[in-house]
């Protein structure tokens, strides 16, 4: 997490409606923004317990309102816990809480890029324009790469 917003709840159990939410809380107060990144990962699972459910989470689109912000859209976790095995065929997320209500009990390790879901003139998507073209031969190193580039330039070569 790059970026942090305080909160008065101190952990997920005391948010009103968790949808709401922008982030996890990564400390008592304390929320971490979801940001945007142009890298996927897989999940190593070390199930910790039997106490455990599944969720899934998708990255979706929302859009800004006019003048509300320069960006056009940003990136949203959405969640959803399976409440029977077929829900939980797809995208899965091991899911422990930890006492802040966080995920536990797996490795995050990086995998190949996947296709932008960002407006294709949101100031990120216009930085990191080679993420419009798919190409899992070439692997680029999207940190720094992404921060110099223009529209349909945005690879240092």
């Amino acid at each position: 997490m790059l970026m942090v917003k305080g909160s008065s709840n101190e952990n997920m159990h005391q948010m009103p409606n968790t949808n709401d939410m922008s982030g996890p809380f990564v400390s008592e107060n304390v929320i971490g923004v979801v940001d945007d990144h142009f890298i996927t990962f897989h999940l190593d699972m070390d199930i910790d317990g039997t106490d455990n459910s599944f969720v899934k989470v998708d990255l979706v689109k929302e859009e800004t309102l006019p003048g509300q912000s320069p960006r056009k859209s940003y990136l949203k976790a959405k969640r959803h816990v399976a409440k029977t095995e077929d829900e939980a065929r797809i995208k899965l997320t091991l899911y422990d809480p930890s006492e802040l209500s966080n995920p536990s009990g797996y490795k995050v390790v990086p995998g190949g890029t996947a296709a932008s879901l960002l407006d294709l003139n949101d100031p990120p998507q216009i930085r990191a324009a080679f993420t419009n073209n798919q190409n899992r031969a070439v692997g680029w190193w999207a940190f720094g790469v992404s921060e110099q580039g223009r529209r349909h330039t945005s690879c240092v070569v």
